[in-house]
């Protein structure tokens, strides 16, 4: 009888063990479980905190709003594609044309700079230039609409509706005017689209001074 009991009491002391265990088994996970929260949430706390404090960066080219001289820029690539255009090796021929432009301020010419859409390593956008004539190049592997803003943004100066770099008609005594083939546009600025042999003159003056179209270009021996 003593022996029997004695195995009750063996058995009783075994199991109370196993739960023991058990129950420290138990409290080491809940502690790993608490503890792996507690390092999530402070990673997510930091992430967001670096995020909140990080200085906000535009990757798209900023658009000068100075006055001239307005020289190409320095990243060509990045400024095509901001213009919605890619820079490739090869000239397309599904679309070829030209356009001639002219920008004066006060009367001054403005240089139109040769490169622009063109990579130093030789590729360049479908719209482009290659010198400092005025002439823009349009060659497209398809068949597109091309716009002034898209040349402009190539540039890196701003056109908006009514502006141009750093001036805006009728802000401080400023006229500022897009003529088309000795016509002025109402089309806003940004959206004319440029067609085969376009004759486009943005004239900028001040006061009293109305704008008004320059001397047509002569195409003869031009392109």
């Amino acid at each position: 009888m003593s022996a029997k009991i004695d195995r009750r009491d063996a058995a009783r002391a075994k199991a109370a063990e196993r739960a023991a265990a058990d129950r420290r088994r138990r409290t080491r996970r809940l502690w790993i479980v608490i503890a792996s929260s507690v390092a999530a949430v402070a990673i997510i706390t930091v992430i967001a905190l670096v995020t909140i404090t990080r200085p906000h960066t535009d990757a798209r080219p900023k658009a000068v709003t100075s006055a001239p001289p307005w020289p190409a820029p320095t990243d060509p690539a990045a400024h095509a594609e901001a213009a919605g255009l890619q820079v490739a090796q090869m000239e397309g021929a599904a679309l070829h044309t030209h356009q001639h432009l002219t920008v004066s301020v006060d009367g001054n010419p403005v240089t139109v700079p040769a490169n622009l859409g063109v990579d130093p390593a030789g590729a360049m956008s479908a719209l482009h230039t290659h010198d400092t004539s005025g002439i823009v190049h349009v060659e497209s592997p398809k068949v597109a609409t091309f716009t002034l803003g898209q040349l402009f943004t190539e540039w890196g100066v701003a056109l908006g509706t009514d502006r141009v770099g750093g001036y805006v008609d009728g802000q401080n005594g400023r006229h500022v005017a897009v003529f088309i083939d000795g016509k002025r546009t109402t089309t806003a600025f940004p959206k004319v689209h440029l067609q085969d042999q376009q004759d486009i003159a943005v004239v900028i003056t001040r006061g009293s001074t109305e704008p008004a179209a320059p001397a047509p270009f002569d195409w003869t021996d031009a392109e």
